[in-house]
């Protein structure tokens, strides 16, 4: 099990800009370069900074290899938080909420889950049958605000 960090995570930026009403959006690109992602590695895709209430998630897969299943949308606390057992063979894009994918087990929890700490946005490979082919492109764009910023919300 290895964890892969896209050129955002690595940047470290996490915008925290808490203006009443302001909604924020980092995103990312992941593109395989070895054939090194296998079944059980994960990819750290978002930095996500303390007190960020996740608002939404999308997620786009390029022509991933048949097998490609038992992905998981989450965060080190939680790997599959926001979406489980997502079918990542072939082009697919997925959002959360509102996606087929949405972790019911969770119900509401992850709906405008707020961040105590620092940490990212991941994606976690269960069940990749293969190896995920060098070339291959993920991006994920998180949207999510600052709480605090309006006194009604925590």
């Amino acid at each position: 099990m290895t964890t892969h960090k896209s050129t955002a995570v690595q940047a470290g930026i996490m915008p925290d800009f808490a203006q009443a009403g302001v909604v924020l959006c980092r995103s990312a690109e992941f593109v395989t370069s070895d054939d090194s992602v296998v079944s059980g590695d994960t990819i750290q895709m978002v930095p996500i900074p303390k007190d960020a209430k996740i608002l939404s998630i999308e997620v786009y897969y390029s022509d991933l290899p048949d097998g490609t299943t038992g992905t998981d949308i989450g965060y080190g606390g939680d790997a599959d938080a926001f979406m489980s057992t997502i079918p990542a063979t072939g082009d697919n894009f997925v959002r959360w909420p509102g996606s087929a994918y949405d972790n019911n087990a969770a119900g509401v929890d992850s709906f405008l889950h707020t961040f105590t700490a620092d940490d990212t946005i991941d994606i976690a490979f269960n069940s990749a049958a293969t190896k995920i082919p060098t070339g291959q492109k993920i991006y994920m764009a998180v949207y999510y605000k600052m709480v605090g910023s309006l006194s009604d919300e925590t």
